[in-house]
């Protein structure tokens, strides 16, 4: 059993009004990231404290501990008897009924010493169970269905001309995988030569986790990987695998450490995963949304699908159920498909409404309060929480793609393709603002607030799942499609005029 112990990171509201400072465009500080041993200064328990839990862990026979920079985690391998020891608890098996999967839990709780509470938040991995995960759509190109759109559509919609060269420049980007997804090398040369054949050759630089290019090949990290360098094209790309974990919070917790490990990790994150409903730990939902504050204030975008879910749809049809995670300290991005007339319309399953998770952030109020107000006589009936973070943020194209996949091109339905398409976006901004020698951007959502002009406004489209009614899209920020989609050359000159 891999024991994790989250403890409790120090001064998070320092951190928190720190990255409000450094990612608002119009304060003196912006774009003054911190790097890794300044967050370690801010959030690491002390040294007394550290050892006092490792004592602890010393008298159950648990040793060879290992711990970040940051200080604020321990792990250690040990047995199931060991852990059952050291927190009073019993650990079994819960089987779900659905699914099918298996997740160990502890079967009534565990405790930790008194002594220590002040120091330990929680331990990973042995309370929540997850909900429904949510998957690309795929279909086979047929003559009843032919081909949809591809990187080509994608610049040509949103005003970017593709790279042809490395800018051998200051800007990086990575894909995020659960479930052990591999994605194929000679899927994505495929793809290249048959859609963007300037970057033939072109491969992923670095791989944190295991990706089995012999084993099964996962469509979502295909799409994924295939996108985010056909839109981010010639920018360095890693690829975060982590293992098969039945639970969504423990696989996100794994790759934060990762991240929070690393001296100099990519700048923009593309996650396609995400979970519908669950039953959650506060502290771990919380610690998830603290993690996503600190790579924020380290100067990492993280481009987050919202989901595939519509409004969602709780129980006996009454209510909204929000997508995980929600937190306000990431972009999450909706979809959009093609009309007949070739313009954007919100994609139905396209996740958007209200958090539970979290209150709404300052930088959206005034665009969401203007939404609601204006939109009073058309909201839907179900209940939501309009005080919770709003989203998504932004949307991309997310219907009819064309992934390779096993050496055949398929077309592909989600907020999934939207993510990466999206990050390839920042990718592209960073790698000239890196030319002119500024910061990346970071976190953007004050910036994209601020910013309306910089987006397409998409004003059709509804987001209504199973029997929820849902959201329209309309003027401004709305439930289904964000503040709208990219106008590259207009983001590329706001993010060259900041500091």
């Amino acid at each position: 059993l891999r024991l994790q112990l989250a403890l409790k990171q120090q001064n998070m509201d320092i951190v928190e009004k720190t990255l409000l400072r450094i990612s608002d465009p119009r304060e003196e500080t912006y774009g003054q990231w911190l790097n890794l041993d300044q967050l370690a200064e801010l959030i690491a328990p002390s040294d007394a404290e550290i050892a006092r839990v490792e004592k602890w862990l010393n008298s159950y026979g648990i040793s060879d501990v290992e711990t970040r920079v940051t200080k604020d985690w321990l792990i250690a391998e040990t047995t199931v008897e060991h852990v059952e020891q050291l927190l009073n608890c019993n650990i079994i098996y819960f089987h779900h009924k659905f699914r099918g999967d298996f997740i160990m839990r502890a079967e009534a709780g565990y405790e930790i010493p008194d002594e220590l509470a002040e120091i330990i938040d929680f331990v990973v991995g042995l309370q929540g169970f997850p909900y429904s995960d949510w998957k690309p759509t795929t279909y086979e190109i047929t003559s009843t269905r032919l081909g949809g759109n591809t990187p080509d559509t994608i610049n040509s919609l949103y005003d970017i001309t593709a790279p042809t060269t490395s800018c051998n420049c200051d800007a990086s980007q990575a894909v995020v995988e659960f479930s052990s997804a591999n994605y194929s090398p000679s899927d994505l040369q495929v793809f290249f030569q048959k859609y963007a054949p300037q970057l033939e050759g072109q491969t992923i630089e670095n791989i944190y986790g295991n990706n089995n290019a012999d084993g099964f090949t996962s469509v979502e990290a295909n799409l994924d990987v295939q996108y985010i360098m056909a839109i981010g094209g010639f920018i360095p790309t890693d690829d975060y695998v982590e293992p098969i974990n039945p639970n969504i919070l423990d696989a996100f917790l794994n790759y934060c450490w990762t991240v929070g490990n690393q001296t100099n990790p990519p700048l923009v994150h593309s996650i396609s995963w995400g979970e519908y409903g669950g039953s959650y730990n506060n502290q771990t939902v919380q610690r998830i949304n603290n993690e996503f504050m600190l790579m924020g204030t380290r100067g990492i975008t993280v481009s987050l699908a919202s989901g595939d879910n519509g409004v969602g749809c709780g129980d006996k049809c009454q209510s909204q159920e929000f997508d995980f995670p929600s937190s306000p300290y990431v972009t999450m991005v909706g979809a959009t498909g093609l009309n007949a007339q070739g313009k954007e319309v919100g994609a139905s399953f396209s996740s958007g409404g209200f958090s539970g998770d979290y209150y709404r952030p300052t930088w959206q109020s005034d665009a969401v309060s203007s939404y609601l107000t204006s939109n009073s006589n058309n909201l839907p009936t179900i209940n939501f929480d309009s005080n919770g973070r709003a989203y998504p943020d932004v949307s991309a194209l997310g219907v009819s793609l064309e992934v390779v996949v096993r050496g055949r091109a398929q077309l592909v339905d989600g907020t999934s393709c939207s993510a990466p398409i999206f990050g390839g976006v920042i990718s592209l901004l960073n790698a000239q603002r890196s030319l002119q020698g500024k910061s990346p951007l970071g976190f953007i959502n004050p910036w994209i607030y601020q910013n309306p002009s910089m987006f397409t406004d998409i004003t059709s489209g509804s987001n209504s799942y199973l029997c929820c009614e849902g959201f329209e899209a309309a003027s401004g920020w709305d439930p289904v499609t964000g503040m709208g989609t990219p106008i590259y050359s207009e983001m590329l000159t706001r993010a060259l005029a900041l500091p």
